[in-house]
């Protein structure tokens, strides 16, 4: 960044003062999070489990297969990720989707052959719920990696109908909670490489049933990344 853009950006900060990504507190510039939110960020490192994302080290998934291809996250759902995740479905912030999705390209540069990748996908909402909101932070992120890596998004995806909050749900009854949800509307995923972009993964179990279908309508590969996976403290036999 050049002088004159620190100079620009720190006179504006007097007007709009930056906030944290995380949690939304304001910041000094250029700080990108606040002192908690960075002490409270816990950050995936490599080697990691391709099955849920986690550090091998820490990896308790049992290895159970889910229709993606690997899944590859730069933070574990708790701390300050868990916070980000939460503001990001509350409110649109351009800033901390930037950041969000430099941080995706990271892990999905290390984790991935990005000259394989054809396209970007994301996890759609209803028409009625993308109404409510205004916005679907899936599909901003999915637009943001796009332009990172230079890769076109498709929007080939589309939610049938609602269904109750993943998070108002046990392990359980989350699977089957989204089945028969989605479907895919453009054809043309045929034979292609999509990267599934979405802000979470808990269970596995949206992730899941949106890379069958597209695999369902001749996708070849759907690896994902997403935000930050659930950590997992004991070996499971659930969709992780």
């Amino acid at each position: 960044m050049t002088k004159w853009k620190q100079f620009a950006r720190r006179v504006t900060a007097w007007f709009l003062p930056e906030r944290c990504v995380f949690c939304g507190e304001v910041i000094a510039p250029f700080a990108v999070a606040c002192r908690r939110c960075r002490e409270t960020l816990s950050v995936i490192q490599p080697p990691i489990c391709h099955y849920c994302g986690a550090r091998k080290k820490e990896c308790h998934c049992g290895k159970r297969r889910l229709s993606v291809d690997g899944v590859a996250a730069p933070f574990y759902y708790e701390g300050a990720a868990r916070d980000g995740v939460l503001r990001l479905k509350r409110e649109d912030d351009p800033d901390a989707i930037a950041y969000f999705a430099r941080q995706l390209c990271t892990v999905i540069r290390r984790e991935y052959q990005v000259e394989e990748i054809d396209g970007i996908v994301f996890v759609p909402m209803t028409v009625r719920a993308r109404r409510e909101r205004e916005y679907n932070q899936g599909e901003l992120l999915a637009h943001a990696v796009g332009r990172q890596l230079s890769r076109p998004v498709y929007n080939a995806l589309v939610k049938l109908y609602e269904t109750p909050p993943q998070k108002a749900l046990d392990l359980h009854a989350r699977s089957g909670n989204v089945l028969g949800v989605f479907d895919v509307t453009d054809r043309s995923v045929r034979g292609k490489t999509l990267l599934l972009v979405d802000d979470v993964l808990t269970t596995g179990a949206t992730l899941h049933e949106c890379a069958k279908m597209l695999k369902l309508y001749g996708a070849e590969r759907v690896p994902a990344a997403v935000i930050a996976v659930r950590k997992i403290t004991e070996k499971t036999d659930e969709i992780v």
